[in-house]
């Protein structure tokens, strides 16, 4: 009967120590990224025929809430898909330097200001000169803004591709960790380590391209992206980045996407930091670059097509005020002020037909159309009015998605975090546990003792 009571006795002295192991490494990984709490389950050992029972048995499981984890992943990819598409917008935005002395709007107004002007003096040299160099200051700072707006694709392009790499890397590490947890599931509680250590790599994946976690009966994680699997067990399946084109330069119009590199299966990534990135690349850029290449052809067209209406002094017909620098498409990147005007600026039809040396009517039609609801200022104004407004909106979207997220992650974090106050509390019952087990030790042995001097 004694040797019952020091095997009872034994079994709350480890189960205890188990308890206070598991508070240990509690504490240890209290602010480590992907650490789900353990705790310390006792359950009774109990044999046939045994009225007492055998004592004690103990095991560590980790404290996990799937619910509550795929509503924090997936509030982390919303996060993330908002902040990157804030950044890459205000970049963007940026790109058009408005309202600024130097911007378009600003420039816009000088040329027509000068056209004005002309319209009141076309007999003298200088007004022709002064046209012509707001003209190319125009031409030039549409070009600029059309070359920062290509910086931001490139930007864009570039962070997808690096990502994407990132993302292969992550995605075989957590099949290989799938492969380590297939090797020890029979083991109670031996894959905890490796669970946290994948945990952490999801995060990281939730935030980068939103992936949706699904466990299998073996611990081992499947992992998808909008119903594609990248991670089945021990497999993996490769991702490709397939940029756009420029929006600006480019004629013709491609989509980036993010396919499976072995089959070419598109990857319909909408969230997280590479969500963000494609949205921006496929839907953002090319409107913001068609914004520049319309106040460009509208530009050209309405001044080229009035002074064609013209004459000056030389020609019958006046000379194009702006031409493509490159190929036979005036766009924000080629749009640029014609070398014979430049060379020559009383080519200029000031003077409406026919040509009278002291008119300038047609420069005045011109210069009207500053104010014209169709003209190129008005449009401008719509288009850099637009560009705030979505930078606005992104703001919002990421104050809103911070929020989602801090809320979700703190419901999740009350189930599977570790509270120190809880700790120390289950310090203290572990501690006493071992130190009531000790004593029916240490009682037992004396027992026996005084039995033994006593025979």
């Amino acid at each position: 009967m004694s040797g019952g009571s020091l095997s009872i006795a034994l079994s709350g002295l480890n189960s205890a120590q188990t308890g206070l192991d598991t508070v240990s490494q509690n504490v240890a990984n209290a602010n480590t990224a992907g650490y789900l709490k353990e705790t310390t389950i006792f359950s009774n050992q109990q044999t046939p025929n045994s009225p007492i029972g055998d004592g004690v048995t103990s095991a560590v499981v980790q404290s996990t809430n799937s619910f509550g984890r795929q509503l924090t992943l997936s509030a982390s990819a919303g996060k993330a898909y908002a902040n990157q598409l804030q950044s890459l917008l205000a970049s963007a935005q940026a790109s058009f330097n408005e309202p600024s002395s130097s911007g378009i709007s600003e420039q816009l107004n000088t040329m027509y200001n000068n056209f004005s002007a002309l319209s009141s003096t076309p007999t003298q040299a200088a007004s022709y000169d002064q046209v012509v160099a707001s003209a190319k200051n125009v031409a030039t700072t549409i070009n600029q803004a059309a070359q920062n707006l290509t910086s931001v694709y490139n930007q864009a392009s570039s962070s997808a591709a690096t990502l994407t790499q990132t993302i292969n890397s992550q995605l075989n590490q957590v099949a290989a960790i799938n492969t380590q947890i297939a090797s020890s599931s029979s083991t109670p509680g031996a894959s905890n380590t490796l669970i946290d250590q994948q945990n952490q790599i999801v995060d990281q994946l939730a935030s980068e391209l939103g992936v949706t976690p699904i466990s299998g009966n073996s611990g081992q994680t499947t992992l998808l992206v909008g119903g594609v699997a990248l991670v089945q067990g021990g497999h993996v399946s490769q991702i490709a980045f397939t940029p756009s084109n420029n929006p600006i330069s480019s004629s013709t119009s491609t989509q980036a996407s993010v396919t499976l590199t072995a089959s070419g299966t598109r990857v319909p990534v909408t969230g997280g930091e590479l969500g963000a990135t494609l949205t921006m690349m496929n839907s953002k850029l090319p409107t913001f670059g068609e914004y520049l290449n319309s106040l460009s052809t509208t530009l050209a067209n309405q001044v080229n097509n009035q002074l064609a209406n013209g004459a000056s002094a030389t020609t019958t017909s006046g000379d194009p005020l702006f031409v493509p620098s490159s190929g036979t498409t005036i766009n924000a990147a080629t749009i640029s002020v014609n070398p014979t005007v430049a060379n020559n600026p009383q080519l200029i039809a000031a003077s409406s037909k026919p040509y009278s040396p002291g008119s300038g009517s047609n420069a005045q039609a011109i210069a009207n159309q500053q104010t014209a609801t169709n003209g190129a200022i008005a449009g401008w104004a719509s288009s850099v009015s637009s560009v705030g407004l979505a930078v606005q909106s992104a703001s919002s979207l990421t104050a809103s998605a911070t929020n989602i997220y801090n809320q979700a992650y703190s419901a999740s974090q009350a189930v599977s975090g570790v509270s120190i106050n809880t700790q120390m509390v289950n310090l203290v019952n572990y501690q006493q546990m071992y130190q009531a087990s000790a004593k029916v030790i240490s009682t037992v042995a004396a027992t026996l003792q005084s039995l033994i001097q006593n025979v």
